[in-house]
């Protein structure tokens, strides 16, 4: 198993790109695979979001926790949460659906144990938006809001006017909503974020945002962190970041 990036302390940056040389790959249908995540505590003393973007091996994993209670001390909720999803990399089912309900229940039982190790600490809750990836481009994302998790799909020219350009196509917004969906990643990009992001930019200017970076993930995550600031976000500010390049 390799961790690719697990982040809570505020600026904390990981990044992993998947290469055409990678061996662990299964053929070479996400050699185009890239992913960036970024966080900042912004106007809160404590940063309570944690990021994760692993590859697991045959199986990629992505989530953004928004936690709140638990210790004043040592890693917080959501930093607990994710870091059960990283290390459950080996439980397998026979769909990513459940492999996902699999993940999604040791970060729940993890939050148990933490309260049941601390009697008396404030009770813990974390908001968790996840995608799982296979090797071929199939996905299963958990989001527990709107525009938490959702794709950017990237679309031939002139397929969507109203669209932002980025790259050699368009790129379209497609917000899956609350609860739990299977699809595939199209070309384009994965976009995990916290509320610090989403209540702060609208749609278009997300699209925008990414579209004029391209493949330029960490300043893409840097200006969204940035711009829901200036627009007075006062939460914690974190987002993720996964494109896929269209097969040449």
């Amino acid at each position: 198993m390799a961790i690719c990036g697990t982040g809570q302390a505020g600026g904390a940056v990981y990044t992993c790109l998947i290469g055409s040389g990678n061996t662990r790959m299964e053929g070479e249908q996400m050699r185009h695979l890239e992913f960036f995540g970024f966080s900042e505590k912004g106007l809160r003393e404590r940063n309570e979001d944690a990021f994760l973007a692993a590859d697991l091996g045959e199986m990629y994993v992505f989530a953004v926790a928004e936690g709140m209670g638990g210790p004043k001390e040592g890693p917080t909720a959501a930093q607990i949460a994710v870091d059960a999803l990283g290390a459950g990399g080996a439980a397998r089912e026979k769909t990513l659906a459940g492999t996902l309900e699999q993940l999604l229940g040791r970060a729940e039982r993890a939050l148990y144990n933490l309260e049941a190790e601390n009697p008396g600490i404030e009770p813990s809750g974390v908001a968790l938006g996840v995608a799982i990836l296979s090797p071929g481009g199939e996905c299963v994302v958990s989001s527990p809001g709107s525009r938490k998790v959702f794709f950017l799909a990237e679309e031939e020219k002139g397929t969507a006017p109203d669209a932002a350009s980025a790259g050699h196509g368009q790129l379209t917004l497609h917000d899956p909503g609350p609860g739990m969906h299977e699809a595939t990643l199209p070309p384009g990009y994965l976009v995990l974020c916290s509320d610090g992001i989403s209540d702060f930019i609208p749609d278009s200017r997300i699209v925008e945002i990414v579209a004029e970076r391209g493949d330029d993930l960490e300043d893409a995550c840097r200006k969204l962190v940035y711009e829901a600031f200036q627009n007075g976000s006062d939460d914690n500010l974190t987002a993720v970041l996964v494109r896929r390049r269209a097969s040449s």
